[in-house]
């Protein structure tokens, strides 16, 4: 994966396992941010979480990228 700084434009060159522990809090807070969105216009598509989950992580680029308060966007995978 390679991560991108928005403010200092530093690169990270970073395998999918340790972008899952160094960035655990922004793809939390992404996910809780794409759940809120999600449920507020499809809140009847969606039996459990796990469909959530599944969706987020399926277009996991776009979601942190959009749905995360980071400093760091996700630029490849």
């Amino acid at each position: 994966m390679i991560l991108k700084n928005k403010l200092t434009k530093e690169t990270l060159d970073i395998p999918y396992s340790e972008f899952r522990i160094r960035f655990a809090k922004e793809i939390q807070d992404a996910f809780e941010s794409y759940r809120k969105t999600q449920l507020n216009k499809y809140s009847w598509n969606f039996k459990d979480d796990n469909s959530l989950e599944f969706n987020f992580y399926f277009q996991l680029q776009w979601n942190f990228n959009q749905f995360g308060n980071s400093v760091w966007y996700i630029e490849r995978m």
